[in-house]
């Protein structure tokens, strides 16, 4: 082939692309799988704090909704933010008493009001968080991890399993929590495949999520280097699940953050179009300040 024919050709391939693939980095509709006000074990007492940027030109109206432990969530207390241009605003401890105002764990659904329109028809932003625990020998710092949202598509569906790997659950120097949080309005039940590292799978676990439910629990089995598959077993057929891990040093507290990762690999056929979300009806609402948004 000519070589300026090549060239062009390649250059009109990365075009095309490129827009795609920083598009994916970015959603309208973001959920934090796992979030805390609560003591843990070992002295820890876990907090989260939640960050969200506007890398838009105009102002971006948000909802943020507190998905319960354990609990049908289909009415929720919600917190209305509008976003300035490029601003980013960071919700320290945004379950605690100066803005949720909730003790326990759970999800948190950010999204753009579903009759919200923009100048760019995705309304596009960025969402992450931080959960974390004071030293709880007492010396100074913090440990923590980062959990990136998830955008809804990035969930477990029907036609995906997600996955996660290097999975430590030694009942010595560490354990694991695995969870799921779930942006279904009806009932979802979820399972879990614990695998060696020679991929034998050593035990399963089913998971009842509530509609907009979340749930949290130890892993049963010892493993080292090992790995879990979720997949959904009942539910609607638009139903998104967000499978985690967190493995814990049980001396120092310091955690890591396993996000199961969705794929077709080991299903048979491949998701073919964006679903509509649903979304909790607002509850009570909770009350900020941006003069309020220190450390």
């Amino acid at each position: 082939m000519n070589r300026s024919i090549l060239v062009v050709v390649l250059l009109s391939i990365v075009l095309t692309v490129v827009p795609t693939v920083a598009d994916a980095q970015l959603a309208a509709n973001w959920i934090i799988p796992a979030a805390a006000n609560t003591p843990g074990n070992g002295g820890t007492y876990w907090k989260t704090d939640l960050s969200i940027h506007n890398p838009q030109s105009w102002e971006l109206p948000l909802l943020v909704q507190f998905l319960e432990t354990g609990k049908v969530n289909d009415t929720v207390p919600t917190l209305d933010l509008v976003i300035y241009p490029y601003e980013t605003i960071n919700l320290w401890d945004v379950l605690g008493p100066d803005l949720f105002d909730v003790h326990g764990t759970g999800a948190i659904l950010i999204y753009v009001p579903p009759n919200e329109s923009c100048p760019d028809l995705e309304c596009q932003f960025l969402v992450t968080s931080r959960t974390y625990t004071s030293d709880p020998s007492g010396g100074a710092g913090e440990f923590g991890q980062a959990l990136p949202g998830a955008a809804l598509l990035e969930g477990t569906d029907w036609l995906t399993f997600g996955y996660a790997a290097g999975i430590l659950n030694d009942n010595l120097d560490f354990r694991c929590n695995i969870g799921v949080a779930s942006w279904t309005p009806e009932w979802t039940q979820v399972a879990v495949d614990l695998q060696d590292a020679t991929g034998a799978i050593v035990d399963t676990q089913i998971f009842d999520l509530p509609p907009f439910g979340h749930l949290q629990r130890r892993l049963r089995n010892t493993v080292t280097g090992g790995s879990l598959v979720f997949y959904l077993i009942e539910g609607p057929v638009d139903a998104f699940v967000y499978p985690y891990a967190s493995v814990v040093n049980n001396v120092t507290g310091d955690p890591s953050y396993f996000f199961a990762r969705y794929s077709s690999v080991g299903v048979a056929a491949m998701r073919k179009s964006k679903p509509a979300p649903s979304y909790p009806k607002r509850g009570h609402a909770v009350h900020w300040s941006r003069a309020a948004l220190t450390r």
